[in-house]
């Protein structure tokens, strides 16, 4: 009897779903790649407001007080200034993606804000083709595929990685340290002894939250693929952590030891006692659900048992540090949602080997069940592309910036404070005028969780001359946050005439 071709495929089922054809792995990676980068570059001189703005603008003004600090035919006043707003936004970590930005602006002969999104895209870019060659290595090229959509196409990674930040070169970092860690798990040779520590050590470098996923992780393959007397005696193993803590260190702790101090001070110590209360855990896993959905985690982390012992122990070490992350900054987890970054490389690298599993079943089935799945993944994926899309253009902030630069105009060239939007960091880059930000009452509310009382409904006159110093100006633009201040909104009424006011903002005259 003649088999139909169905019948053939399952006599002779290949190993893998995208293994059977070229032309099926070649076109869905350039369609996945296509659609990650373009989501990224969709709506490109959109300004970056929409997410983390604060953050974004910082980095926009430090890279253009690099701009004008390099451009030999700046003018002095415009350059004098732009490195002064450029060090009033504070930054930790090095400028990397900053001074690449400022080298870009040399480059295109001028400051366009949008070059940023082209070096984050490239660093998300270059981390997905790392990763897909790790999870090919680890599982298949199905659960490579598989890892790469979600990588690429989940809307949180969409958005985020549109923001200036250093997370995306941190993530890239991370995955390619976890790529050259598998390698000398491998074969343990001197190359990949040095790749492994560079690589680990740029990305503690880019940002020293990546010591949390990286350092778990290289310890447990380690301890698991060979034991823990091989691994205490193996002098690779040693060069490989001194390489990872001596580059960030010759940075973070050689100049200054006391450097992380402060951060510890006010970011960390005061709100541990937020571990011991289960609202804390309730709202961290209420935004992972809204980011990357608390049933793909659970799945994720499950398929993680599926591994070979060595790389389960490396994909756990992950976990366990992005858990020990949020134990350390238990307020920055969620309010923050761009530390959440290097989970989406976590999520992607443990999904590879439960998509290895069924895809090699499906890959054993029938043509037309092949079809058939194909045709659900393609609903899936045009989901995420539909909704990566809305988010991206949701909202047009192209006239944000004139009104900025409007505002900036009205108010006198004296030291001035305010209540504005992303802590003044709009007047900082489009109008270029710096504001002492004034707290919010979320930072009332955070102060409040770390065991710092405020009553808004007391008199707080020293609290405010404090904040303002000897600031002329006082400006207002978030009139919400205005009444949710009612101590704020009493002492400028009673004590300060009204300078200029419009339907978006007050600027009272402090002197």
């Amino acid at each position: 009897m003649k088999k139909t071709q169905d019948d053939s495929d399952n006599n002779h089922p290949p190993s893998t779903l995208f293994g059977r054809s070229r032309i099926l792995l070649y076109t869905c990676l350039i369609v996945l790649f296509a659609l990650g980068i373009g989501f990224r570059l969709l709506n490109l001189p959109n300004p970056p407001l929409d997410i983390h703005a604060w953050r974004s603008l910082g980095s926009a003004a430090f890279a253009r007080g690099l701009y004008y600090q390099m451009s030999p035919n700046a003018d002095p006043q415009l350059r004098q200034q732009a490195i002064g707003l450029a060090a009033a936004t504070g930054h930790d970590e090095p400028t990397i993606t900053e001074t690449l930005v400022a080298l870009s602006y040399l480059v295109a002969g001028g400051e366009y804000l949008w070059i940023f999104r082209l070096w984050t895209t490239l660093f998300w870019v270059i981390g997905g083709v790392a990763l897909f060659a790790l999870v090919r290595r680890m599982t298949s090229v199905d659960g490579a595929m598989v890892a790469l959509g979600y990588y690429l196409l989940l809307p949180f990674g969409n958005t985020t990685t549109r923001c200036f930040l250093p997370e995306p070169l941190m993530v890239m970092w991370i995955i390619l340290a976890l790529f050259a860690l598998y390698r000398w798990v491998e074969s343990q040779t001197w190359k990949w002894t040095i790749t492994a520590g560079v690589l680990a050590g740029l990305a503690v470098l880019t940002k020293v939250f990546a010591v949390f996923p990286l350092a778990p992780a290289i310890i447990l393959v380690n301890l698991s693929a060979f034991g823990f007397r091989r691994t205490v005696t193996n002098l690779k193993f040693w060069i490989m952590v001194a390489l990872a803590g001596v580059i960030p260190a010759a940075y973070y702790i050689f100049p200054n030891p006391q450097s992380g101090g402060g951060y510890l001070g006010v970011w960390v110590l005061p709100f541990l006692g937020r571990l011991k209360d289960i609202t804390f855990y309730i709202s961290w896993l209420h935004h992972l659900n809204g980011s990357f959905n608390l049933a793909i985690v659970l799945i994720a982390i499950a398929s993680t048992f599926l591994l070979k012992k060595r790389w389960r122990a490396m994909c756990l070490g992950l976990w366990i540090g992005y858990g020990l992350l949020g134990a350390a900054v238990p307020e920055l987890i969620y309010s923050h949602m761009y530390y959440n970054l290097p989970l989406v490389a976590i999520i992607a690298i443990s999904l590879g080997p439960i998509s290895a599993l069924v895809l090699g079943k499906i890959s054993e089935q029938g043509r037309l069940w092949r079809v058939l799945f194909f045709g659900v993944a393609l609903v899936g994926v045009g989901y995420s592309v539909f909704m990566s899309r809305k988010e991206v253009v949701a909202v047009d902030y192209r006239a944000e910036p004139e009104k900025w630069r409007e505002l900036a105009a009205k108010i006198p060239n004296v030291l001035t404070a305010g209540l504005t939007e992303d802590y003044g960091m709009e007047l900082n880059y489009y109008g270029w005028k710096f504001s002492l930000p004034y707290p919010y009452s979320f930072d009332q509310d955070m102060s409040r969780m770390a065991g710092h009382e405020f009553d808004v409904t007391a008199d707080n006159l020293a609290y405010f001359k404090n904040h303002v110093g000897d600031s002329g100006f006082f400006v207002i633009t978030m009139l919400n946050e205005l009444d949710a201040q009612p101590y704020l909104k009493k002492i400028l009424y009673d004590n300060y005439p009204i300078y200029a006011q419009g339907d978006w903002y007050i600027i009272f005259d402090l002197r």
